[in-house]
Protein backbone atom coordinates (compact mmCIF):
# COMPACT_ATOMS: atom_id res chain seq x y z
CA UNK A 1 0.00 0.00 0.00
CA UNK A 2 1.27 3.79 -0.54
CA UNK A 3 3.16 4.85 2.17
CA UNK A 4 4.53 8.28 1.03
CA UNK A 5 2.49 11.69 0.16
CA UNK A 6 3.16 11.19 -3.22
CA UNK A 7 2.08 7.88 -3.07
CA UNK A 8 -1.19 8.56 -1.69
CA UNK A 9 -1.60 11.55 -3.98
CA UNK A 10 -0.93 8.84 -7.07
CA UNK A 11 -3.32 6.37 -6.11
CA UNK A 12 -5.95 8.99 -5.36
CA UNK A 13 -5.18 10.63 -8.65
CA UNK A 14 -6.41 7.06 -10.35
CA UNK A 15 -9.38 6.68 -8.33
CA UNK A 16 -10.31 10.16 -9.75
CA UNK A 17 -10.09 8.91 -13.11
CA UNK A 18 -11.72 6.01 -12.62
CA UNK A 19 -14.51 8.29 -11.01
CA UNK A 20 -14.17 10.48 -14.08
CA UNK A 21 -14.57 7.52 -16.32
CA UNK A 22 -18.07 5.92 -14.36
CA UNK A 23 -19.73 9.22 -14.46
CA UNK A 24 -18.67 10.40 -18.11
CA UNK A 25 -17.29 13.48 -16.75
CA UNK A 26 -15.40 13.99 -19.82
CA UNK A 27 -13.76 17.38 -18.86
CA UNK A 28 -12.55 15.89 -16.04
CA UNK A 29 -11.13 13.06 -17.06
CA UNK A 30 -9.49 15.31 -19.78
CA UNK A 31 -7.71 17.14 -17.01
CA UNK A 32 -6.08 13.77 -15.49
CA UNK A 33 -5.09 12.18 -19.03
CA UNK A 34 -1.69 13.05 -20.87
CA UNK A 35 -2.19 12.72 -24.36
CA UNK A 36 -1.36 11.09 -26.77
CA UNK A 37 -2.38 8.06 -23.94
CA UNK A 38 -0.76 5.21 -24.84
CA UNK A 39 -3.18 2.07 -23.57
CA UNK A 40 -2.39 -2.20 -24.14
CA UNK A 41 -5.10 -4.42 -22.72
CA UNK A 42 -7.13 -7.67 -24.25
CA UNK A 43 -7.58 -5.13 -27.70
CA UNK A 44 -4.21 -4.93 -28.52
CA UNK A 45 -1.62 -1.80 -28.18
CA UNK A 46 -2.43 1.73 -29.31
CA UNK A 47 -2.33 5.73 -28.11
CA UNK A 48 -5.61 7.91 -28.11
CA UNK A 49 -5.72 11.64 -28.76
CA UNK A 50 -8.06 13.90 -27.48
CA UNK A 51 -10.77 13.53 -29.86
CA UNK A 52 -10.68 9.67 -29.74
CA UNK A 53 -10.52 10.10 -26.11
CA UNK A 54 -14.14 12.19 -26.25
CA UNK A 55 -15.64 10.12 -28.51
CA UNK A 56 -14.79 7.03 -26.48
CA UNK A 57 -16.27 8.50 -23.33
CA UNK A 58 -19.38 9.70 -24.94
CA UNK A 59 -20.32 6.55 -26.65
CA UNK A 60 -23.03 4.42 -24.99
CA UNK A 61 -21.90 1.12 -26.29
CA UNK A 62 -19.82 0.79 -22.58
CA UNK A 63 -21.06 2.25 -19.13
CA UNK A 64 -19.28 1.60 -15.94
CA UNK A 65 -21.65 1.25 -12.85
CA UNK A 66 -19.62 0.21 -10.28
CA UNK A 67 -15.74 0.73 -10.15
CA UNK A 68 -13.74 -0.56 -6.60
CA UNK A 69 -9.92 -0.73 -6.53
CA UNK A 70 -8.49 -3.77 -4.42
CA UNK A 71 -6.38 -2.88 -1.43
CA UNK A 72 -3.41 -4.16 -2.92
CA UNK A 73 -2.61 -0.89 -4.80
CA UNK A 74 1.31 -0.65 -5.27
CA UNK A 75 3.13 2.25 -6.53
CA UNK A 76 6.63 3.30 -7.15
CA UNK A 77 8.14 7.00 -8.14
CA UNK A 78 10.70 6.00 -10.51
CA UNK A 79 11.45 9.92 -10.57
CA UNK A 80 10.31 13.03 -8.62
CA UNK A 81 8.08 13.51 -11.64
CA UNK A 82 7.30 10.12 -12.59
CA UNK A 83 5.37 7.36 -10.69
CA UNK A 84 3.73 4.02 -11.52
CA UNK A 85 0.92 2.09 -9.92
CA UNK A 86 -0.39 -0.97 -10.43
CA UNK A 87 -3.29 -2.52 -8.35
CA UNK A 88 -6.40 -4.94 -9.14
CA UNK A 89 -9.71 -3.86 -9.82
CA UNK A 90 -13.34 -5.44 -10.11
CA UNK A 91 -15.86 -3.41 -12.58
CA UNK A 92 -19.39 -3.68 -12.89
CA UNK A 93 -20.44 -2.68 -16.60
CA UNK A 94 -23.27 -2.30 -19.14
CA UNK A 95 -21.74 -3.20 -22.51
CA UNK A 96 -23.99 -3.35 -25.38
CA UNK A 97 -27.27 -2.94 -23.08
CA UNK A 98 -25.78 -6.33 -21.33
CA UNK A 99 -24.58 -6.36 -17.85
CA UNK A 100 -20.85 -7.36 -17.12
CA UNK A 101 -18.52 -8.20 -14.35
CA UNK A 102 -15.04 -8.79 -14.78
CA UNK A 103 -12.34 -8.46 -12.73
CA UNK A 104 -8.11 -7.12 -13.93
CA UNK A 105 -5.02 -6.30 -12.49
CA UNK A 106 -4.49 -2.34 -13.93
CA UNK A 107 -1.26 -0.26 -14.53
CA UNK A 108 -1.29 3.27 -15.32
CA UNK A 109 1.95 5.89 -15.59
CA UNK A 110 1.54 8.98 -14.59
CA UNK A 111 4.10 12.22 -15.18
CA UNK A 112 3.94 15.69 -13.42
CA UNK A 113 4.42 18.83 -16.39
CA UNK A 114 4.27 22.11 -14.56
CA UNK A 115 3.22 20.68 -11.21
CA UNK A 116 -0.02 18.71 -12.30
CA UNK A 117 0.04 15.02 -12.64
CA UNK A 118 -1.48 13.34 -15.68
CA UNK A 119 -1.81 9.38 -16.93
CA UNK A 120 0.52 9.20 -19.84
CA UNK A 121 -0.13 5.12 -20.17
CA UNK A 122 -2.62 2.50 -18.53
CA UNK A 123 -2.89 -1.06 -19.10
CA UNK A 124 -5.31 -3.49 -18.15
CA UNK A 125 -5.46 -7.00 -18.26
CA UNK A 126 -8.01 -9.29 -17.53
CA UNK A 127 -7.56 -11.91 -14.15
CA UNK A 128 -7.70 -15.32 -15.64
CA UNK A 129 -5.82 -18.28 -16.81
CA UNK A 130 -2.38 -16.80 -17.71
CA UNK A 131 -2.31 -19.07 -21.21
CA UNK A 132 -5.42 -17.26 -22.11
CA UNK A 133 -7.16 -21.15 -21.75
CA UNK A 134 -10.66 -19.71 -19.91
CA UNK A 135 -10.75 -17.13 -22.97
CA UNK A 136 -12.18 -17.79 -26.82
CA UNK A 137 -9.49 -16.91 -29.18
CA UNK A 138 -9.17 -16.67 -33.02
CA UNK A 139 -6.21 -17.79 -34.83
CA UNK A 140 -4.66 -14.47 -35.84
CA UNK A 141 -5.84 -10.62 -35.15
CA UNK A 142 -7.71 -10.89 -39.58
CA UNK A 143 -9.20 -14.32 -38.93
CA UNK A 144 -13.15 -13.86 -39.04
CA UNK A 145 -15.26 -13.34 -35.95
CA UNK A 146 -15.94 -16.89 -34.97
CA UNK A 147 -19.78 -17.50 -32.85
CA UNK A 148 -18.72 -18.15 -28.94
CA UNK A 149 -19.96 -22.17 -28.38
CA UNK A 150 -22.47 -21.99 -25.96
CA UNK A 151 -20.08 -23.70 -23.28
CA UNK A 152 -17.90 -20.40 -23.78
CA UNK A 153 -21.36 -18.76 -22.82
CA UNK A 154 -21.86 -20.35 -19.87
CA UNK A 155 -18.88 -20.57 -18.79
CA UNK A 156 -18.80 -16.73 -18.65
CA UNK A 157 -21.67 -16.21 -17.14
CA UNK A 158 -20.79 -18.40 -14.31
CA UNK A 159 -17.50 -16.76 -14.14
CA UNK A 160 -19.54 -13.34 -13.49
CA UNK A 161 -21.88 -15.01 -10.97
CA UNK A 162 -19.21 -15.71 -8.89
CA UNK A 163 -17.57 -11.67 -9.45
CA UNK A 164 -20.62 -10.71 -8.50
CA UNK A 165 -21.15 -12.66 -5.51
CA UNK A 166 -17.68 -11.23 -4.37
CA UNK A 167 -18.35 -7.66 -4.94
CA UNK A 168 -21.92 -7.55 -3.71
CA UNK A 169 -19.88 -9.56 -0.59
CA UNK A 170 -18.00 -6.85 0.09
CA UNK A 171 -20.63 -4.45 -0.32
CA UNK A 172 -22.80 -6.00 1.89
CA UNK A 173 -25.54 -6.18 -0.70
CA UNK A 174 -26.99 -9.02 0.89
CA UNK A 175 -30.26 -8.79 -1.74
CA UNK A 176 -27.97 -9.27 -4.65
CA UNK A 177 -26.23 -12.10 -2.93
CA UNK A 178 -30.14 -13.71 -2.09
CA UNK A 179 -30.59 -13.05 -5.73
CA UNK A 180 -27.70 -15.24 -6.85
CA UNK A 181 -28.76 -18.43 -5.59
CA UNK A 182 -31.91 -20.64 -6.05
CA UNK A 183 -34.99 -21.21 -3.54
CA UNK A 184 -34.16 -24.32 -2.22
CA UNK A 185 -30.22 -23.67 -2.27
CA UNK A 186 -27.90 -25.90 -0.08
CA UNK A 187 -24.95 -24.91 2.26
CA UNK A 188 -22.32 -27.65 3.23
CA UNK A 189 -19.77 -26.31 5.31
CA UNK A 190 -17.79 -28.03 7.81
CA UNK A 191 -19.25 -28.83 11.27
CA UNK A 192 -22.55 -27.72 11.22
CA UNK A 193 -25.78 -29.46 9.37
CA UNK A 194 -26.46 -28.45 5.60
CA UNK A 195 -28.63 -25.50 6.07
CA UNK A 196 -30.63 -22.91 3.17
CA UNK A 197 -31.27 -19.35 1.60
CA UNK A 198 -33.66 -18.37 5.33
CA UNK A 199 -30.52 -19.51 7.53
CA UNK A 200 -28.15 -17.66 4.94
CA UNK A 201 -30.34 -14.49 4.89
CA UNK A 202 -30.40 -14.58 9.08
CA UNK A 203 -26.45 -15.03 9.26
CA UNK A 204 -26.00 -11.70 7.99
CA UNK A 205 -27.66 -9.24 9.37
CA UNK A 206 -24.79 -9.08 11.85
CA UNK A 207 -22.29 -8.93 9.24
CA UNK A 208 -23.14 -5.26 8.04
CA UNK A 209 -20.19 -3.65 10.45
CA UNK A 210 -18.11 -6.37 9.36
CA UNK A 211 -14.95 -5.61 6.79
CA UNK A 212 -15.44 -9.00 4.44
CA UNK A 213 -12.95 -9.46 1.89
CA UNK A 214 -13.31 -12.02 -0.08
CA UNK A 215 -11.11 -13.22 -3.53
CA UNK A 216 -11.98 -16.06 -5.65
CA UNK A 217 -9.85 -17.80 -8.08
CA UNK A 218 -12.16 -19.84 -10.49
CA UNK A 219 -10.25 -22.81 -11.19
CA UNK A 220 -12.91 -25.52 -13.29
CA UNK A 221 -16.19 -24.76 -14.61
CA UNK A 222 -18.13 -27.59 -16.33
CA UNK A 223 -21.64 -26.93 -18.34
CA UNK A 224 -23.57 -29.97 -18.56
CA UNK A 225 -27.40 -28.56 -20.45
CA UNK A 226 -28.96 -26.85 -17.63
CA UNK A 227 -26.45 -27.83 -14.82
CA UNK A 228 -23.15 -26.97 -14.11
CA UNK A 229 -20.24 -26.65 -11.36
CA UNK A 230 -17.30 -24.77 -10.45
CA UNK A 231 -14.50 -25.54 -8.60
CA UNK A 232 -12.94 -22.28 -6.56
CA UNK A 233 -9.96 -21.47 -4.20
CA UNK A 234 -11.67 -18.81 -2.22
CA UNK A 235 -9.93 -16.84 0.30
CA UNK A 236 -11.87 -14.74 3.01
CA UNK A 237 -10.22 -11.84 5.57
CA UNK A 238 -13.09 -10.49 8.07
CA UNK A 239 -12.10 -7.59 9.95
CA UNK A 240 -15.18 -6.81 12.72
CA UNK A 241 -15.14 -3.23 14.08
CA UNK A 242 -13.60 -4.32 17.51
CA UNK A 243 -12.30 -7.44 16.81
CA UNK A 244 -9.39 -9.66 15.38
CA UNK A 245 -8.82 -10.02 12.06
CA UNK A 246 -9.81 -13.90 10.97
CA UNK A 247 -8.23 -15.36 7.52
CA UNK A 248 -9.78 -18.60 6.02
CA UNK A 249 -9.06 -19.48 2.80
CA UNK A 250 -9.80 -23.40 0.81
CA UNK A 251 -11.49 -24.75 -1.75
CA UNK A 252 -15.41 -24.78 -3.05
CA UNK A 253 -17.43 -26.87 -5.07
CA UNK A 254 -20.57 -24.87 -6.75
CA UNK A 255 -23.39 -26.69 -8.59
CA UNK A 256 -25.31 -24.59 -10.64
CA UNK A 257 -28.97 -24.62 -12.30
CA UNK A 258 -30.42 -22.96 -15.23
CA UNK A 259 -33.14 -20.74 -14.96
CA UNK A 260 -36.29 -20.50 -17.29
CA UNK A 261 -34.71 -17.12 -18.03
CA UNK A 262 -31.67 -18.27 -19.00
CA UNK A 263 -29.64 -16.75 -16.00
CA UNK A 264 -27.43 -18.99 -13.50
CA UNK A 265 -27.94 -19.66 -9.65
CA UNK A 266 -26.71 -21.54 -6.84
CA UNK A 267 -28.26 -24.76 -6.06
CA UNK A 268 -25.68 -26.06 -4.25
CA UNK A 269 -22.18 -25.21 -2.31
CA UNK A 270 -19.59 -27.05 -0.70
CA UNK A 271 -17.50 -24.83 1.31
CA UNK A 272 -14.20 -26.14 2.56
CA UNK A 273 -12.57 -23.03 3.80
CA UNK A 274 -9.76 -23.21 7.32
CA UNK A 275 -8.62 -20.83 9.30
CA UNK A 276 -5.27 -19.67 8.55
Amino acid sequence: MPTTTVEKEVLGLEEQYWRAIRDKDVEAAKRLTDFPCLVTGPRGVGQIDEGTFTKKMQSPACTIRRVELGDDAQVRLLRDDVAVIAYKVHEELVVDGKPVALDAADSSTWIRRNGRWACAHHSGSIVGDPFGRDRASSASPAAAPVAEEPNSRDERAIRDLIATWMSATRAHDWSRVLGLMADDVVFLVPGRPPFGKQEFAASTRDMNDVRIEPQAEVLEVGVHGDGAWCRTHLVVTMAPPDGQTTRRSGYTLTVLRRKPDGAWVVARDANLLASE
